[in-house]
């Protein structure tokens, strides 16, 4: 039998490897010895014979790469790898599998099963609810095995606000804060009361020793990246992630406090409001002033939604059109509010929610209680290229749209946007989308044009090096070359 040891290094190695939470993310940057700590930490239990653990990537590619690297560890423990299966068994009769959930709908593979530990490696590469319903399938009915499910992932894609959220990334950015969330249902007469807990533990290159001595140039190489990527691989930032749409987006450009400004905006202004329709997900409405260069002012908005804790996400609060255009007259008493764009698809009839019967457009309805809207336009190419002219500086050093600190739930999901996988040039409308769409339709109603003379971008700027970074994916793609080769032949 092959001999093998391996140790966590102290620190965030080490801190992960003692956690007693029921949900840990060991996360941000590359090379931090995340995917060792994963294949290794799920052994834990192997004496015992139900012990049943998952290890899971989401693409089989990509879990090539784990599997490799159980066969260097493994056998030393006694285990055999059953390739058929995809599946090793140790000599106690437990079992560590390794999956997948390439497609959208792979997780149901996984009903009925159950896992005492579930270790997800690259976890934002799933969809939030892929880790949701795998989530649901770590228990254990033998009280000496604790049920636990680990993460460990750069930031970045298509769950990377989901996790940021869960784990509270962005109340706690320095990680090892332990919380919990009261979980409260009826199971039949029996009434349950349980405690969720997770943490965050950040995860550096500098935690992992081994791979800087073996590998002293990979930190040299991970400096050629363009900066978003180094930011991302190198810092650990969850604030910085490929794909980011608006990555010009800053408060201290584009962010004003209403508070310190009295009497603001000014009555002179005019002032529209714009309307994203939601129901069962969440609906918003964006009030809006114009200042006599045409720049917008957002000054407030209303989020029609909720947080719903156990599907990790917000959604809408099903009001009816009429509750929501009472809502929307409430919050503008005192003002005179122009008609503005809404979403195009209130403008058709719809099907009601409680007897599924086509009934008149939702623009109707909020006619009824005295709420009008024009209806947007929908363009969605024209319309993010509208929001990356309003959000680029002018000759004076300001942009074209200034948005209130109040609206805290534009200002968290805005930046958070990232790129169409398949559509760069569009927004991922599998994100949290609904406040970019009513932004879109504000900007559509007042089209900038783009400046005949444009100054080039400057070499060694942020945008210069994601121009180049996306260019040199495409390089990679068409040639077969790795980013870092092709990154040195595009500029």
């Amino acid at each position: 039998m092959t001999e093998y040891s391996w140790y966590p290094h102290p620190g965030p190695q080490t801190e992960f490897c003692e956690t007693w939470q029921d949900e840990v993310l060991y996360g941000g940057a590359a090379g931090g010895g995340k995917t060792d700590c994963l294949i290794l930490e799920s052994t834990r239990f192997i004496n015992i014979p139900d012990y049943h653990a998952l290890l899971a990537r989401r693409t089989f590619p990509m879990l090539q790469e784990v599997i490799d690297r159980t066969r260097i560890y493994y056998p030393a423990m006694g285990g055999e790898y059953k390739a058929g299966e995809h599946r090793w068994y140790f000599p106690s009769g437990s079992r560590i599998s390794l999956g997948h959930c390439q497609n959208d709908g792979d997780e149901y593979n996984y009903q009925g099963k159950e896992y005492q530990f579930i270790g997800l490696d690259e976890a934002g590469q799933f969809l939030p609810k892929q880790i949701l319903y795998l989530f649901s399938r770590c228990r254990s009915t033998n009280p000496i095995i604790p049920k636990r499910m680990r993460y460990a992932s750069n930031p970045g894609g298509p769950s990377h606000q989901f996790l940021k959220d869960r784990f509270r990334i962005e109340q706690y950015p320095q990680g090892n804060i332990t919380f919990g969330e009261l979980v409260e249902f009826d199971l039949g007469p029996v009434k349950i009361r349980e405690n969720l807990f997770r943490v965050f533990i950040p995860a550096k290159l500098v935690d992992n020793p081994s791979l800087l001595d073996n590998d002293p140039a990979y930190v040299a190489r991970l400096m050629q990246l363009p900066e978003i990527e180094r930011m991302r691989l190198l810092e650990g930032l969850w604030d910085a992630f490929e794909g980011q749409v608006f990555i010009e987006l800053n408060k201290e450009v584009h962010g004003y406090d209403g508070k310190k400004l009295v009497g603001f905006p000014p009555p002179e202004w005019e002032r529209f409001r714009s309307f994203d329709w939601g129901y069962s997900a969440p609906g918003c409405v964006g009030w809006w002033a114009v200042d006599y260069d045409g720049r917008l002012w957002r000054y407030k908005e209303w989020y029609i939604s909720k947080r719903d804790e156990q599907k990790g996400a917000w959604v809408g609060l099903k009001m009816s059109p009429a509750e929501i255009a009472r809502g929307i007259k409430e919050r503008e008493k005192g003002e005179k509010i122009h008609p503005g764009p809404a979403d195009p698809a209130i403008f058709h009839p719809h099907r009601q929610a409680k007897n599924q019967a086509m009934g008149p457009p939702i623009s109707e309805e909020l006619g009824k209680e005295g709420v009008y809207f024009i209806r947007g336009d929908n363009d969605r190419i024209l319309g993010k290229q509208q929001i990356h002219l309003r959000l680029r500086p002018g000759d004076d050093g300001e942009p074209m749209i200034k948005v209130n600190l109040d609206c805290e739930h534009w200002w968290r999901t805005m930046p958070e946007l990232h790129e169409h996988p398949l559509k760069i040039e569009d927004v991922d409308t599998d994100s949290e989308d609904h406040l970019y769409d009513e932004t879109r339709y504000a900007c559509m109603s007042r089209p900038l044009r783009p400046s005949i003379r444009q100054s080039p971008i400057p070499v060694g700027s942020f945008a210069f090096e994601r121009k180049r970074y996306i260019q040199a994916r495409k390089y990679a793609e068409r040639h077969g070359t790795s980013i870092v080769s092709a990154y040195g032949r595009v500029r």
